[in-house]
């Protein structure tokens, strides 16, 4: 089959969430014998899996050839002429299949509810935009691939109105994927982030990694402090943060006493390909999400890494990983008011970690790309959806956009009002 994955990120020496999914997902169709585009802004060829091909989202011609002369045609968002392309695609009878890992309306709502102003409405536009993307898919694409059960329930809930159950079985459950685990070596990782710190951390000291972005949904203000009561009753218990800006530093120590500053460490960000040499020094991984709907609803891909390291990982609960590290034993659950305590215990339970890495290898094959890919290509064996039931929800999704509207105005008046 000849696929196209498209998200419009930059495949650089960084990567995200989605283009880290594309990139290994690419990967390992392809070595299975399968045609793969790529499409987004950017990229540069050497960070590019080999026999992939990249097109850009600003190339329209080669766009519209890409999309036409593929099987399969995965989308993670996208504006109205890229869900054009995918309906006339659709009447082809082609695959059309919604990646709807991140349930982004959410994440934007909450952080409406934080702003005011013009930068709110801005908000809420792309909010309900990202509403009626999801609507048009679940009435007119073929399949909706989630990342956990709660995703699951909420796309369900949204086709629930027009075909009852008839459609659940198109929503399916893939969960994000990791690398082959097993190759990284904690004695190097730990010497890479020695030098990489310029002395600030030490061979022995208990390294509490946190892996990616240090965004402001994630409450890390309550978790500093918390490691910083840690960290006063054992000063080798130090938290290692990469890319933070310099004023979002003084804002995260503000609360943290002068003398246990030390102990949090800011990094810059390493490569994307190296990241796994240095996070495999870290002893625990520290992911943290704030109360409220996005951490309800959000995959914590950075736990995949932790697959791939072994590595043990401490966060609070969700509905997701909080049972798969309390079945397999691969981690902690904790809450933040007792977060400093396991903190403390694990720092000097050297066994205990170890056991705990252990079964974080002995999960990860479960969760290999290559078993990504097998699931995917499983999921697109029933029959593609037929012209008539294309078109009877292209209908649907026409009717449905006056109430939708009004609700739209109905948001849009109360967020001026506030």
């Amino acid at each position: 089959m000849n696929f196209l994955l498209l998200y419009k990120g930059d495949y650089t020496s960084t990567l995200r969430g989605p283009e880290m999914r594309y990139f290994s997902l690419a990967y390992e169709l392809n070595s299975l014998g399968h045609k793969v585009s790529l499409c987004g802004r950017t990229a540069l060829p050497e960070h590019l899996p080999d026999n992939v091909n990249f097109v850009s989202v600003h190339d329209f011609k080669e766009l519209v050839k890409v999309f036409f002369g593929s099987d399969v045609i995965v989308l993670h968002g996208g504006g109205p002429l890229i869900l054009f392309l995918a309906i006339l695609c659709g009447f082809l009878k082609k695959r059309i299949v919604l990646d709807g890992y991140v349930p982004h309306w959410i994440e934007l709502d909450e952080l409406n509810r934080a702003r005011e102003g013009f930068s709110s409405i801005k908000l809420l536009i792309k909010s309900y935009f990202n509403v009626l993307r999801v609507l048009f898919s679940s009435l007119i694409f073929d399949h909706i691939l989630v990342a956990n059960k709660r995703q699951m329930d909420l796309y369900r809930g949204v086709v629930t109105p027009f075909t009852v159950t008839r459609d659940f079985s198109r929503v399916s459950i893939i969960p994000f994927g990791c690398s082959n685990a097993g190759f990284y070596s904690k004695e190097n990782g730990k010497s890479l982030l020695v030098k990489l710190s310029g002395g600030e951390i030490s061979e022995g000291d208990f390294l509490i990694g946190w892996l990616g972005g240090a965004y402001g949904w994630f409450d890390l203000k309550g978790v500093i402090n918390e490691i910083s009561k840690a960290s006063a009753k054992n000063k080798n218990i130090k938290a290692v943060f990469f890319g933070v800006a310099m004023d979002y530093q003084e804002e995260l120590l503000k609360n943290v006493k002068p003398e246990l500053k030390k102990n949090i460490i800011f990094l810059p960000w390493v490569e994307f390909s190296t990241r796994f040499d240095y996070w495999s020094g870290f002893d625990v991984s520290l992911v943290w999400g704030k109360d409220g709907y996005e951490n309800d609803y959000a995959s914590r891909t950075r736990n995949f890494d932790c697959l791939t390291l072994g590595l043990p990982i401490v966060q609070n609960w969700d509905d997701e990983w909080g049972i798969r590290i309390k079945t397999n034993g691969g981690g902690v659950v904790a809450e933040r008011n007792n977060l400093s305590e396991v903190l403390l215990e694990l720092s000097c339970s050297h066994d205990k970690v170890h056991k705990m890495s252990q079964s974080m290898l002995d999960m990860a094959p479960h969760f290999y790309w290559r078993r990504f890919a097998d699931t995917l290509i499983d999921t697109l064996s029933t029959p593609p959806m037929s012209v008539f039931r294309r078109f009877l929800g292209v209908m649907s999704f026409l009717f449905s956009l006056p109430a939708v509207f009004v609700f739209f105005l109905y948001a849009l008046f109360t967020a001026k009002k506030s």
